[in-house]
């Protein structure tokens, strides 16, 4: 009975992902109102670390804007502006180090209510959750960039929709959120009528255009792309690069109240004792498999999948793919205890981890 009814539940859930994720791309896609009298207000948020292709992609599709007839102010119908936690400068990301230098136009505080808002990958701000939830009850379209989905995520605006985030992010988005119904090889998701999330980098920019199509139609669309000669078809097709599938869980929503946790101490530079980073492990058993994922909060990373997860007659195996080379954890499980050794770079890193109460934080 136990079995039939989880299987039940297993099966509802599917059937409503499987819904949403036809519904996400088409039903939502409604024709948007400009306002009277005022041009559209767009709001792009940008607080530290802001990915530049993330902001500049749709910012220069809704610059290009052009309608009707008059001064070429007349004729361009959105008005941008950028927004951050105050006016002070901040920078984009970088890889070697920190990127360009942006000062926001205004804070969250004193912004003039946008029509539309752009989120890219960046670090956010605590004022960001709020100011996302005034905006949307403000009926204000909200659009994603890439790992910008998490913010919204964050407040709370993607639960029980269908939502697509970076290619690389994917599985962290279904783990960490598992009410969000995420899509893969889309170039973006219409969430809902007010909600668009869009993949990776140059994605915003098809996600814009799909926005000024709402707008004004195809014909608009098609003269913006080609006066920036943008030749990507995606904004039209939504095509991306592979089979449009759901992207699941790790450990399903349905297998949370199985799941154990295990807190601890990771030491990156060990025998150094600093830095160390706190470390939760997640593990399940789903149809007989044991799965887990890891979340270092202090590096901001959630629900990252273990590979190759093994339990048997108390040892523990799991294995991770990272930039640097591999990483491999062998050792023992007890009721209370995980004790092992990380083998990664050829340096051995002892860990341990002690079993927690705590439900999932995402589930909190």
């Amino acid at each position: 009975m136990i079995r039939r009814t989880l299987a039940l539940r297993v099966f509802k859930m599917s059937a409503l992902a499987a819904f949403v994720l036809v519904v996400g791309t088409a039903a939502y896609a409604t024709a948007l109102q400009p306002p009277e009298g005022r041009k559209i207000r767009v709001a792009v948020v940008l607080t530290e670390g802001a990915v530049v292709i993330d902001y500049a992609g749709p910012w220069e599709v809704f610059s290009n804007v052009h309608i009707g007839s008059g001064s070429m102010g007349q004729q361009m119908p959105f008005d941008l502006y950028t927004v951050g936690r105050d006016r002070n400068p901040i920078h984009t990301a970088g890889v070697m180090k920190p990127g360009m230098t942006v000062i926001p136009d205004y804070g969250f505080a004193d912004a003039p209510d946008p029509d539309v808002v752009v989120v890219g990958a960046q670090s956010g701000d605590d004022q960001l959750g709020p100011w996302l939830r005034k905006a949307h009850a403000q009926h204000a379209l909200i659009m994603s960039v890439c790992t910008g989905a998490f913010k919204l995520a964050q407040a709370g605006l993607l639960d029980d929709k269908s939502a697509t985030t970076h290619h690389a992010a994917l599985q962290r988005l279904a783990n960490q959120y598992p009410r969000i119904a995420v899509q893969s090889s889309v170039r973006y998701v219409q969430s809902d009528p007010l909600i668009l999330t869009a993949g990776g980098l140059s994605s915003g920019i098809d996600s814009a255009l799909h926005v000024v199509e709402l707008y004004y139609g195809p014909k608009v669309a098609q003269a913006t792309a080609d006066d920036m000669e943008y030749q990507g078809q995606g904004w039209k097709t939504n095509a991306g690069s592979g089979q449009p599938t759901q992207v699941q869980a790790t450990i399903p929503l349905a297998y949370r109240d199985r799941e154990t946790l295990w807190q601890g101490m990771f030491h990156p530079a060990y025998p150094k004792p600093e830095p160390e980073l706190p470390m939760v492990l997640h593990l399940a058993q789903v149809e007989g498999q044991y799965r887990a994922t890891i979340d270092v909060p202090s590096e901001s990373t959630f629900g990252l999948p273990l590979d190759d997860v093994r339990v048997d007659r108390g040892r523990l195996h799991f294995s991770l793919v990272t930039d640097d080379g591999p990483l491999d954890f062998r050792g023992t499980i007890t009721a209370d205890r995980i004790s092992g050794n990380l083998t990664h770079g050829g340096s051995v890193t002892p860990l341990t981890l002690s079993k927690a109460n705590s439900p999932p934080a995402t589930l909190q």
